[in-house]
Parts: structure tokens; C-alpha cells; sequence
């Protein structure tokens, strides 16, 4: 199959899954994906800004990511969650997650379709009169354009499957299995820096913008 084909069969079987799972009633994440497929490489390190403007609210958080090898990274991102009420304060959360890219675009052994990754993630957020705690894994495929001027434009897409845990503190909470989907662009500004663009498809359903800066 060649690529263009793999692509589009890819894209149309998320369209087609989709409706099945993320119109249950779900939290959804708060600070999205912002992720390509292509893991960063060991030892270089991107400290992140990024928001969210979501259907309940807004979220605003930074991010510390770290290559462990060529081919695996962590991410730990925390921020706060404003909700869309007139009494709502601001509230904490925290997430990390992790990938393991299995196919590498510009494998040296012969170029690959796609970069792909697979990996899993947690996200806490304390809300005041209830928690929500997520955990679960997710795939990720990308594909980069490279320009004439050298720099990059890389669409990806990320399909997760996670429990979700919801604690109150009166009364009964409830655990349920979710799933979302996130489709965006990564553009490479410079060497060092990366703009995302990006638009999720769950119960917290919204647009993400963030900027990735190199460190180290």
C-alpha cells in the first residue's frame, strides 16, 4: 500500500470508530496531545507553552519534554483549568506521558510511510467538589513535508483509549472506559522551535495552540 493510500485508510477508520465512544458521557483531557510521532532523540530536552480553548472552560500550562533515547521521550505537563462559570476558580492539573516511536520516516534502512509511536499518558485534575484522575495509551502517526526552505510542516493525529476516574466528595463517583481523538500540525519555525496547532475530539472538546522551545 503505498502511502497516500495508507494515510487516507487510516484517517477514514478513526472518522468511522469515532462516533462509537466519544459521544459517552466523558471529562476529556485538558491538555490535549501536541505531539507528533517522531520522538525528539537523547538527551535534548523542549520546555513548552501552550492553551487550551475548550467547550468548558480554558487551559493554560507549560511542559518540560526529555529524550531517554533515540526513539523514546516523557513529557510532564502541568497548568490550570479555568471553567466557563461565573464562580469557577482556577484549578490545577497535572499530566505525563510517555512514547516509543516503532517507525522512523527517515529510517536509514529505507524510508518508511509514516513516523509512528505508541506510549501512555496520566492526567490528574483537582476541580474542588470532585477529581478527575486518567490513565491510559495511545498511537500516534505523523508525516513531515519538508520545504524548499528546509523547514518542516508535520500533520499528525493521535487516537487514545483510557479509564476514566470521577471522585466526588459526597456522594458516588464513576469509572467509565473513553476515547478521543486529536488531529493537528507541528510547523518548525527554526531549528529550535516548533508552533502546534491542534483540534480534539472528546468530552472536553476544543482547539490547542502551544510552542515548543529547545533547551538543551
Amino acid at each position: 500500500m503505498n502511502k497516500k493510500g495508507f494515510c487516507r485508510g487510516l484517517l477514514v477508520t478513526l472518522i468511522v470508530l469515532c462516533p462509537t465512544f466519544i459521544f459517552a458521557d466523558s471529562a476529556g483531557l485538558f491538555s490535549g496531545n501536541l505531539s507528533t510521532a517522531d520522538a525528539c532523540g537523547f538527551g535534548v530536552g523542549y520546555v513548552g507553552g501552550h492553551v487550551g480553548i475548550l467547550d468548558d472552560g480554558t487551559a493554560i500550562f507549560g511542559s518540560l519534554t526529555y529524550g531517554f533515547s533515540d526513539y523514546t521521550e516523557g513529557r510532564v505537563k502541568l497548568g490550570f483549568f479555568d471553567g466557563d462559570g461565573n464562580a469557577s476558580d482556577p484549578e490545577l492539573f497535572l499530566g505525563i506521558d510517555f512514547k516509543y516511536e516503532f517507525m522512523d520516516y527517515y529510517d536509514k534502512n529505507g524510508k518508511q510511510p509514516l513516523d509512528m509511536a505508541f506510549g501512555g499518558f496520566l492526567e490528574y485534575s483537582d476541580l474542588g467538589f470532585f477529581s478527575i484522575l486518567q490513565i491510559g495509551g495511545n498511537y500516534i502517526a505523523s508525516i513531515p513535508y519538508r520545504f524548499q526552505s528546509g523547514r518542516k510542516i508535520v500533520p499528525y493525529g493521535r487516537a487514545d483509549l483510557r479509564m476514566e476516574k470521577i471522585s466526588v466528595d459526597v456522594g458516588d463517583g464513576d469509572t467509565d472506559f473513553q476515547f478521543g481523538l486529536n488531529l493537528g500540525v507541528k510547523y518548525e519555525l527554526s531549528t529550535e522551535m516548533n508552533l502546534y496547532g491542534e483540534f480534539q475530539i472528546d468530552g472536553m472538546t476544543g482547539l490547542f495552540l502551544g510552542l515548543d522551545v529547545r533547551m538543551f
